[in-house]
């Protein structure tokens, strides 16, 4: 079994507008550091994660912030019907997905290797959408469970990347080495 294939590529996700006008959200929007663990022990490491971003629920005070929740909720709802059709796994039914955040990478910016599923949060798909290309650096790369075999998705707008949460993929941003790197990330449990 090749994991490689578990990962799955979906370009043109959001008609051009809408992306224009996500980014636009984006560049006005108070984003906030990011932190790494879970419950108690959640804190801000830059030594490990070096992001910033904008948490996005239906829930929110912001009409803005809830528009983008319930439009960008369908089109990642919408991907992760096809992945499931895509490989054939049509008896797994995810619950929900929980979390939906815009996420912003400066210069320096970073992620280190990690999975998406812990004990806190045991998610099991994880997506992101990448939103712009006009930086440098900044690559999400996977690879394999035991270290090797390193392979980077190619950086394109309006792509979205889809995979399990689980310990079998790991992967990384690389840090952004110029301009800003904008995404948006999605788990479903």
């Amino acid at each position: 079994m090749e994991i490689k294939n578990f990962i799955k590529i979906y370009d043109e996700v959001l008609p051009w507008k809408v992306l224009s006008n996500l980014i636009r959200f984006a560049n006005i929007s108070k984003f906030e550091e990011t932190k790494v663990g879970g419950g108690n022990d959640e804190q801000v490491n830059f030594n490990i994660r070096k992001t910033y971003a904008i948490s996005l629920s239906n829930l929110n005070n912001s009409f803005s912030n809830v528009h983008w929740f319930n439009l960008l909720y369908s089109y990642f709802h919408k991907n992760l019907k096809q992945y499931k059709f895509d490989l054939n796994i049509l008896d797994y039914d995810y619950r929900n997905i929980f979390d939906i955040e815009i996420l912003k990478y400066e210069n320096t910016g970073f992620y280190t290797w990690h999975v998406d599923h812990f004990a806190m949060i045991p998610r099991t798909m994880s997506c992101i959408l990448l939103l712009n290309n006009d930086y440098e650096g900044g690559n999400l790369c996977f690879r394999n469970p035991d270290g090797s075999g390193e392979w980077e998705v190619e950086v394109k707008p309006n792509r979205m990347i889809i995979w399990p949460s689980n310990f079998l993929y790991p992967h990384t941003v690389k840090p952004v080495t110029k301009g800003k790197r904008y995404s948006v990330v999605a788990w479903a449990l």
